[in-house]
């Protein structure tokens, strides 16, 4: 994230105005690696709640973005393994029902439900490579896993994805003389050497957040659930969501 992200802050921005700047577009990206809009609103809500008590500080920042952004990534990392290993405990457990998705186009629900489809490890990882465009070490940093283990997820993401979009083009269309290419090898070309449907792909999460972040831009009531939250801890505690103090 840059430090001018959606027009960037202001000196001391109060939380409110950096609330209604930020909040579409990290209900979007939160829902894409949740995969669901209560957890997406929850995880959301935590982190600006846990920037709202250093406010005065973090609002002097050049990037505020990053230190809300970070927060809200390790909530949903944490949270997501919580659940995993809950469900672990629940094999035999009926899986829950279908996701309604906000209302996007038809390309955007279909990459929406094959993000579901991946394991939360390598929906978050591609979604901060595609999104954020952040590093594998960048991305090994905001969940304090190690950079083989993001590459790892990295990969795999990709591939799936690819393969649930119908976007395996390239291996499928390689003549048959020509051998094929270490899945390795692929894993490390840099992002402008993306073969195939790759980078078709990763344009497709692109589209589908903005999409989302639209959506969350005008429907206005996941944003006034959360501000009403913030308004409640902040009255508890005797802060003011209109200015530094």
């Amino acid at each position: 994230m840059t430090g001018h992200d959606n027009g960037g802050p202001g000196p001391g921005e109060s939380m409110r105005d950096f609330y209604e700047r930020m909040c579409p577009k990290l209900i979007a990206r939160a829902y894409m690696m949740c995969g669901n809009q209560h957890d997406a609103e929850d995880v959301v809500q935590d982190a600006f709640a846990a920037v709202l008590p250093r406010w005065a500080q973090y609002s002097r920042y050049e990037t505020p973005e990053a230190v809300v952004h970070r927060a809200m990534v390790q909530r949903v990392w944490k949270m997501q393994q919580r659940r995993a290993r809950w469900l672990e405990r629940l094999k035999d457990v009926a899986p829950s029902g279908a996701v309604s998705d906000p209302q996007v186009s038809a390309e955007a629900s279909e990459l929406l439900e094959a993000l579901r489809e991946l394991s939360y490890r390598q929906r978050t990882v591609l979604v901060l490579h595609a999104l954020e465009g952040f590093s594998s070490r960048e991305i090994a940093d905001q969940l304090e896993i190690s950079v083989d283990t993001v590459r790892g997820h990295k990969h795999k993401a990709r591939a799936n994805l690819k393969r649930r979009l119908g976007m395996e083009g390239w291996d499928a269309d390689r003549p048959e003389f020509l051998p094929a290419v270490p899945e390795m090898a692929l894993s490390m070309l840099p992002p402008n050497m993306d073969q195939g449907g790759e980078e078709e792909a990763l344009a497709a999460v692109r589209r589908a957040e903005e999409e989302l972040r639209r959506h969350f831009g005008t429907d206005h009531t996941a944003q006034e659930r959360i501000l009403a939250a913030l308004e409640a801890a902040a009255a508890r505690q005797g802060w003011s969501l209109e200015g530094e103090e």
